[in-house]
């Protein structure tokens, strides 16, 4: 047991976690009034910061990338996206328009997390890639991109695009590299392809 919560307790999964915090962090600084953006920004720097180390630390450590971080590294990403949207739009009463698209990806992959779930097969065939892939960082840093404009108070249609773009390749690349997953198993496993 105890080796276990010291496996799971390391320096990058810490740094993941303190994404949860730091979305209740930026409850609290947000400034409804818009006088000052300073605090907000700072928070979402700092969550930037811990995104970048977690994976970097980890890689340097040569900690297993298919492992425990895999998993909660954007899970916290997620949590963290989501309290700071809310925020944004309970404290500032910014569009859910606006916020939808800036987490295109998540909206569009939670029905196809869903289906996976639901689907005997698709779970038999396919198998979830949670390691980050350039283009899932790139969507991550164009949602941090699109946030930091909201938050500015800078004319942000342009940015939510950019993040919606950029998730939604990322979200195609993701299925793709399922798809490639579940193929190469099929064929370890001497089983035929779902193509033939």
């Amino acid at each position: 047991m105890s080796a276990r919560r010291d496996a799971f307790l390391t320096i990058p999964n810490l740094l993941s976690m303190s994404r949860v915090p730091l979305g209740g962090l930026f409850w609290l600084v947000l400034d409804p009034t818009r006088r000052s953006s300073a605090p907000a920004l700072g928070v979402l720097a700092v969550a930037a910061v811990t995104d970048v180390l977690d994976g970097h630390i980890a890689r340097k450590q040569g900690v297993d990338l298919s492992g425990t971080g895999s998993w909660l590294d954007p899970i916290c990403d997620k949590l963290f996206v989501g309290a700071i949207l809310a925020a944004l739009h309970y404290h500032r009463g910014i569009s859910f328009g606006l916020l939808a698209l800036i987490v295109t990806r998540e909206l569009m992959q939670l029905p196809m997390a869903l289906a996976y779930r639901a689907s005997h097969t698709l779970r038999s065939w396919l198998r979830y890639d949670f390691r980050a892939s350039p283009l899932g960082k790139a969507a991550t840093i164009a949602q941090f991109v699109a946030i930091a404009a909201v938050i500015a108070g800078l004319p942000a249609r342009v940015t939510a695009w950019g993040a919606c773009a950029v998730g939604t390749a990322a979200l195609i690349d993701y299925v793709r590299r399922a798809v490639v997953m579940g193929r190469q198993r099929l064929r370890e496993q001497g089983a035929p392809s779902a193509d033939g």
